[in-house]
């Protein structure tokens, strides 16, 4: 009996360490896999108290076996764990610190450049600056507008009339809270230009997290933002500054688009530009200047409905005689210095003045070009042939010429300007009524540099000085013959 019974616990325990040999090699899954084991019966009930004692205690001891095989690795790579989710904590803060910082000092550029203003340089010589001081005046009126102006400004002329001149020398004086944007003859580069008027930049500092919630969570309106274009990025920036400037000075700002005739080509940008600049001016955010010579671009956005109906224009006019002659005069004075003391000699006479100013008149273009054949030694009846041969070329264009087809209609309108200076828009229109089609007419006569459209005022002038200057010249041919 005792015999058997050894037999009985020697085989329960060899079985025993057979199994827990089998939970050694699985101890990722060996917990889970325990079971019990097959049950062996005994004769007698002392030997089944044993077997039953000594199979408890085998999965004790396998258990705990298992347990310590598992956190002897854990022990090894938890505080490798903990260092890089720190390292990884530290770098993601001080990601979002720095891109955070970055954004912050951009926005302050922003703000910064429209306290003090854009003050633009011009690059006009001393001899060659026409000053206008009621027009100075009237552009500093503009550039500080009252805090609840509701309209924005449009300033037009004919290229060449000084507009420029006058909008940067205005804004350098009002400097704060002016922006000025010179339109490129490219437009490709209109963004880069508006970002630099105003100390944008347009990488924008975006911290990793960021950049991995816009990639992986589909932020649709954050991406469409990034794509946008530049020009359109950067008066997003200046919108938001220009509130800022509102609350600080109770005031708006004012943003000045030099040479917007320059997208011409590109309609819907200046629709837009005016969009801004009619809800802006509504609420005061901040007054929009739009600087453009006449044309296409000026006659969209009078044609625009209630668009036009904030818009107000102010027109830049020729020279008048007294600044065009003093102009003459002082390019033609040359300085000298000797012996500490100023010199200075004139090189043309009043009569040869005279002549020049008939020639060109108060545009400032014609009466550069004049007087710099003037100061090369052409002589006067060589410049006067050179300018009566330009225009009749235009008059032949508009045919107007004799034995042209609009010669007879344009005799009474050449009499009429060369007497009153100007005519009303729909006199003009009327002498071609006996024409077919006269819109295109009109559109064919006017393109030619002889006679201007003024829509502001709805009338009709010639072009230039020039223009006026040849036809009384050529009086015995448009006017004298003229019944």
């Amino acid at each position: 009996m005792l015999a058997k019974a050894f037999n009985n616990i020697f085989s329960s325990h060899f079985r025993t360490q057979n199994l827990q040999s089998q939970l050694m090699r699985n101890s990722r899954h060996g917990i889970l896999r325990l079971s019990p084991s097959r049950s062996f019966t005994n004769s007698t009930s002392n030997s089944a108290n044993s077997t039953t004692s000594t199979k408890a205690s085998s999965k004790k001891s396998t258990f705990y076996s298992n347990l310590k095989n598992i956190k002897k690795p854990v022990a090894v790579w938890l505080p490798a764990t903990k260092l890089i989710v720190a390292g990884i904590a530290i770098f993601l803060s001080g990601d979002f610190a720095n891109a955070w910082y970055q954004n912050e000092y951009n926005k302050n550029l922003l703000k910064n450049t429209i306290e003090k203003g854009t003050q633009p340089v011009t690059d006009i010589l001393d001899n060659e600056f026409i000053p206008r001081p009621l027009l100075i005046k009237r552009f500093k009126e503009i550039l500080q507008p009252d805090k609840d102006q509701s309209f924005y400004h449009v300033i037009c002329g004919e290229k060449g009339i000084g507009k420029t001149t006058l909008a940067t020398v205005a804004s350098r004086e009002v400097g704060q809270g002016v922006i000025y944007v010179d339109v490129p003859e490219n437009f490709e580069f209109f963004g880069e230009s508006f970002g630099k008027a105003i100390n944008f930049t347009f990488k924008e500092k975006i911290s990793l997290l960021t950049r991995l919630k816009r990639k992986f969570l589909s932020e649709t309106q954050e991406k469409e933002n990034m794509n946008l274009p530049k020009w359109m990025r950067a008066k997003r920036a200046f919108e938001d500054v220009a509130q800022s400037y509102k609350v600080n000075h109770n005031k708006p700002s004012v943003i000045i688009f030099d040479n917007v005739d320059r997208l011409k080509n590109h309609p819907e940008i200046i629709d837009s530009l005016q969009d801004s600049a009619m809800k802006n001016a509504k609420q005061n955010k901040y007054i929009t200047v739009f600087i453009s010579t006449k044309g296409p671009i000026l006659e969209r956005m009078e044609s625009r409905g209630t668009l036009s109906q904030v818009l107000e224009k102010l027109e830049i006019g020729d020279l008048s005689e007294s600044e065009s002659k003093d102009y003459l005069i002082k390019k033609c004075t040359a300085e000298n210095l000797q012996f500490e003391e100023t010199t200075r000699k004139c090189m043309i006479n009043d009569d040869e003045v005279n002549k020049l100013y008939k020639l060109a008149g108060g545009r400032i273009l014609d009466l550069k070009r004049e007087v710099n054949k003037f100061l090369h030694g052409k002589i006067f009846e060589e410049t006067k042939k050179e300018v009566m041969d330009n225009v009749e070329n235009e008059v032949k264009a508009a045919h107007l010429f004799p034995n042209q087809k609009y010669y007879k209609i344009g005799k009474p309108i050449i009499k009429t300007l060369l007497n009153s200076k100007e005519m009303h828009y729909l006199d003009f229109r009327s002498a071609f009524y006996t024409i077919g089609d006269v819109e295109k007419v009109l559109e064919e006569v006017l393109a030619c540099n002889v006679f201007e459209y003024h829509p502001g005022k709805h009338i009709v002038t010639f072009k230039s000085p020039s223009v006026e200057y040849y036809f009384k010249e050529k009086s015995d041919v448009f006017i004298k013959n003229y019944v």
